[in-house]
């Protein structure tokens, strides 16, 4: 089934990133994950070296979760959408038609729980309208599909500017993961 979806990525013509991904990215890690994480989007620089987590961001994002105690052995990463826009902004369109390949990972892996890193991926799981505000969201914990949480944290990017206090709230988050 992951070489489908992989092939199915691949060869995928839904939306204007395909016009400038270099590769479409599935994600990584342990197709048995009990913790999947789920990114907003795929960096230019990712999309060039066809690995996530892999750009200034990603390295940051890589040292906190092992800070947080967090065995990356025994997660999976993806993102919203599977290609880059190289730096342009991602219509909410591009996420609708990804949306079906993201279904299928989560439906392959079976998490117990699933980070969704920033407002973009939490409100797209969640189907959240916006009333509450992200900071409001982050470690709570919501029903998703069958045995499935969602964990809402904050963005990558929002992690280098953090207080000391909203870091620290992230680290139990995780640490109970």
């Amino acid at each position: 089934m992951w070489n489908d979806l992989k092939l199915e990525i691949d060869i995928c013509t839904k939306c204007i990133l395909e016009k400038t991904r270099i590769n479409p990215i599935v994600g990584e890690g342990n197709e048995k994950a009990e913790v999947l994480f789920v990114l907003d989007s795929v960096s230019e620089e990712e999309d060039i070296k066809q690995q996530l987590l892999n750009d200034k961001n990603g390295k940051y994002f890589k040292r906190f979760l092992e800070y947080s105690k967090l065995d990356l052995k025994k997660c999976y990463f993806t993102t919203l959408t599977k290609c880059s826009s190289h730096g342009n902004l991602i219509e909410q369109e591009s996420i609708l038609q990804c949306n079906e390949f993201l279904i299928t990972q989560i439906a392959l892996i079976n998490p117990k729980y699933i980070v969704t890193v920033g407002e973009r991926a939490t409100r797209s799981l969640l189907e959240n309208d916006e009333k509450e505000d992200i900071k409001d969201l982050v470690g709570k914990v919501f029903d998703f599909y069958g045995e499935i949480k969602i964990v809402p944290i904050y963005d990558i990017s929002y992690l280098f500017k953090a207080t000391d206090k909203e870091k620290w709230k992230l680290i139990k988050i995780l640490e109970k993961l």
